[in-house]
């Protein structure tokens, strides 16, 4: 037969690095939990707080929910970016994005993409 340890309930299991709640299974910050290593802690991150400051509203996007449209918007939400920029980074990921293309951002690829046809159309 199994024995259990029960923990005081006042102990935090698994601390998030950020706000403290517990990313123990079976809590509410378990879902999505990334190992978070600073300092001297070595430990977890809920998803809520490893996401990123969007650089245009300053409010916290959730974790992996960020677009990148160039350096200076590196982290944005996708309501945050006009319908023309985000069909752009869709275009740019669909193609492979910075994994399978010579850019670093949707904005350079596409930028690259506008002077190639017109100096394809001076050619003509």
């Amino acid at each position: 037969m199994k024995s259990y340890v029960i923990k005081d309930a006042m102990t935090i299991i698994d601390p998030c690095f950020h706000c403290g709640q517990s990313t123990a299974p079976g809590y509410g910050k378990w879902v999505n939990r990334i190992g978070w290593v600073e300092d001297d802690f070595d430990g977890w991150s809920c998803a809520e707080c490893a996401g990123y400051e969007c650089d245009v509203c300053d409010e916290t996007i959730y974790l992996d929910e960020d677009r990148r449209w160039n350096d200076t918007r590196a982290h944005v939400h996708e309501e945050c970016l006009s319908k023309e920029q985000n069909q752009i980074i869709t275009m740019f990921n669909e193609l492979g994005g910075d994994w399978e293309l010579p850019y670093d951002d949707a904005e350079a690829w596409f930028t690259q993409v506008i002077e190639s046809l017109r100096g394809e159309g001076a050619n003509a």
